[in-house]
């Protein structure tokens, strides 16, 4: 808060300040004048004392406490009923939002369960793991949780941070229309965390030249430690579809000569119905996904069988997959910069414009919109020649 010091008005001395959103004007030492020394010093005191009660929860708003005079000619009954009444000021103003958040917050998890999907309910876990470890408790200690939650993070990026503020938003919000809370003390505090969050530049979108996409390809199979992953490899560079889509389709959602996306495999190894933006989406095979499909198709198997399993059954870790596999294969190819495996779809979707395929058509296909096809996945086309008139 600022700095509470006496003021001049008129030759005489005031104190004026603000505190929870509350004005207050009097006069330490009525009927002093500024200029006198020993008036204004002992205001100075007074405006110290006031600012400490301020900082450590102790501020009377009933300024009775920090009028000397005022007891003067009064009942020893009256000056009790004041401090009565500062007190009951005081202990409704620290009851105000007093809940527990983390607890709030568990109860709105539990509001929120049934509708919530597997990969959502892990960033609720995420922030009630933080507010266990956060030493502010109360709902009203907003500020001294954001604060906390901002100086906790770590990373460049503040993203995550803006997530949880959100959630925890919401989670007030919710409070509030249950009557569990006065009010929304996190609304407005997305300005405490400091903004990282850059939008999507021709650098962010880096795709793969059909030279690279053939040489990444290639080494995979070529790998004797990890030829096992080059079919999927080559199926994202083809289809440009997500990796957790990938690595949730089954054998029974290839028929008829098509591939039907309609699930994902969450961060937590759980499959969940529907694509990232829609229920399902289906794309006919040309010759290169049957050849791959092929190649890898058992000779026994179940319609739930998944078409790309891990080595030993199960899912594909795909964190574990970048950091292993991926860094490792391209780490051997050096006339192929290095870019994160999601700049297999960048690629695959700028290869489907390169060769003259609509846009609509090319969203329909990867489960975006045009717009979102130009502003987040589309590569340079800059070389490409404008067609004659």
């Amino acid at each position: 808060m600022r700095k509470i010091t006496p003021l001049n008005r008129d030759g005489y001395i005031v104190i004026r300040f603000s505190f929870e959103g509350k004005r207050y004007n009097f006069n330490p030492v009525p009927g002093s004048k500024y200029s006198d020394k020993a008036a204004l010093a002992t205001a100075e005191s007074m405006a110290y004392r006031i600012e400490q009660d301020c900082i450590n929860g102790y501020f009377d708003p009933t300024l009775t406490k920090y009028k000397p005079s005022a007891l003067k000619g009064r009942t020893k009954e009256a000056a009790l009923q004041d401090a009565e009444e500062a007190r009951e000021i005081v202990a409704a103003r620290l009851s105000v939002n007093a809940v527990d958040l983390l607890q709030l917050f568990e109860d709105y998890t539990q509001f929120k369960s049934k509708t919530l999907k597997a990969n959502s309910m892990i960033d609720y876990d995420r922030i009630k793991n933080k507010l266990r470890k956060c030493p502010h408790k109360l709902v009203r200690d907003a500020v001294d949780i954001m604060q906390w939650l901002v100086s906790d993070h770590k990373g460049v990026s503040t993203s995550s941070v803006e997530k949880q503020w959100k959630l925890i938003n919401a989670c007030c919000k919710w409070g509030v229309a249950c009557k569990k809370l006065q009010s929304n003390t996190f609304d407005g505090l997305k300005s405490l965390i400091p903004s990282t969050k850059k939008s999507a530049t021709q650098e962010d979108i880096n795709p793969f030249g059909d030279s690279e996409r053939k040489q990444i390809i290639q080494a995979f199979y070529a790998s004797s430690n990890y030829a096992y992953y080059a079919p999927l490899i080559e199926f994202l560079f083809i289809t440009g579809c997500r990796p957790e889509e990938a690595l949730a389709l089954q054998w029974k959602h290839i028929k008829n000569g098509k591939i039907t996306f309609c699930q994902k495999l969450t961060a937590s190894g759980e499959i969940e119905a529907g694509t990232k933006t829609q229920s399902k989406r289906s794309i006919t095979v040309n010759e290169r996904i049957v050849s791959v499909m092929s190649e890898i198709k058992p000779d026994k198997y179940s319609q739930d069988d998944f078409v790309f399993p891990a080595k030993k059954g199960g899912f594909i870790d795909w964190h574990n997959f970048a950091n292993r596999a991926w860094k490792s294969v391209l780490k051997s190819l050096p006339d192929v910069e290095y870019r994160n495996p999601y700049q297999m779809r960048h690629t695959a979707i700028t290869m489907m414009v390169r060769s003259g395929v609509d846009s609509v058509v090319v969203a329909k296909w990867v489960g975006n919109s045009p717009n979102m096809i130009a502003k987040r996945y589309l590569g340079d086309v800059s070389d490409i020649a404008m067609p004659d008139s």
